[in-house]
């Protein structure tokens, strides 16, 4: 015979599983550190935290950040499907700020992170004070096409998610290295850059990537109401008559929008330019 109190025990924990694993689920493991106003650092595709490596030290001394460290990116396993990353990243920022008990925080995200920041913003209003966006678009394929839709991004998104799940590891590597080159000027950063994306899941990125080409910001952006503060990158490839107007034209919608163009960077500007990235962030994060 089951003694009574077992039995009870075992039936509860049958029949109040999500309970349970609610309660007794660990904080993400995000790195918090400094002292201040909360501020949430987001890296973008395939990054580590490190990311933010050249500023932290310094916002330390003014904020206390929360470093995210995406699930699926830079050598962190893939939490739960690797199709939902993005769904996994928003749930595991906000579940961080609940775990320590933050009802409000700023948030700024480069890249992927950034996209990452105006989607929060437009679904939890109430959680977001203000966005800094470094180097990222609401509508990704708008890089290459001014008038790129979800539709006619579509065959794209499939064709770039087929190719990074197709290539041999090596081959993805190499690809990687090729890449970081393009990505950031400062040579000591261009191996960490294409490590971190090498060490990541492939399947996470890949999918990481089909959303962002086919995910389209723009008709929400009227809709967010915290300040908006975007930092973009400009180059002789990519000069400044061309990338202020695109990013004008893409944060249209925005109530509260200032753009800042980091001259002489790439796609990292707080490896190629710091200085100068840290003046913008700061100022970013002062918005009212």
């Amino acid at each position: 015979m089951i003694p009574t109190r077992p039995l009870m025990a075992a039936l509860a924990a049958l029949l109040l599983p999500a309970a349970v694993h609610a309660e007794d689920a660990p904080c993400p493991p995000f790195e918090v550190t400094g002292t201040g106003p909360d501020l949430v650092l987001v890296p973008g595709l395939g990054s580590s935290p490190e990311t933010w490596g050249l500023v932290k030290e310094s916002l330390a001394r003014d904020y206390r950040l929360h470093l995210v460290h995406v699930a699926g990116f830079a050598g962190r396993p893939p939490e739960g499907d690797p199709a939902a990353v993005l769904d996994t990243a928003k749930a595991e920022i906000l579940r961080h700020l609940d775990c320590r008990k933050i009802d409000r925080a700023a948030y700024a995200g480069h890249s992927l992170g950034g996209f990452l920041g105006l989607m929060l913003a437009a679904d939890h209003p109430d959680r977001i004070a203000r966005v800094v966006v470094v180097d990222s678009l609401p509508f990704f394929p708008l890089v290459f096409n001014p008038s790129a839709t979800p539709a006619n991004s579509t065959q794209a998104a499939e064709d770039a998610r087929f190719g990074i799940l197709a290539l041999d590891r090596e081959s993805f590597a190499e690809n990687q290295r090729r890449t970081a080159m393009s990505l950031v000027q400062a040579p000591a950063w261009r191996g960490a850059i294409a490590d971190w994306t090498i060490a990541s899941d492939r399947a996470s990125l890949a999918a990481a990537v089909h959303a962002l080409m086919t995910t389209d910001m723009r008709p929400r952006l009227a809709g967010i109401a915290a300040p908006v503060r975007v930092i973009a990158a400009a180059n002789p490839f990519a000069p400044r008559a061309r990338i202020e107007p695109l990013y004008t034209a893409a944060y249209a919608g925005l109530s509260d929008l200032k753009l800042t163009l980091v001259e002489d960077s790439r796609h990292f500007v707080m490896f190629d330019q710091p200085e100068a990235f840290e003046a913008a962030l700061r100022a970013g994060l002062a918005a009212t």
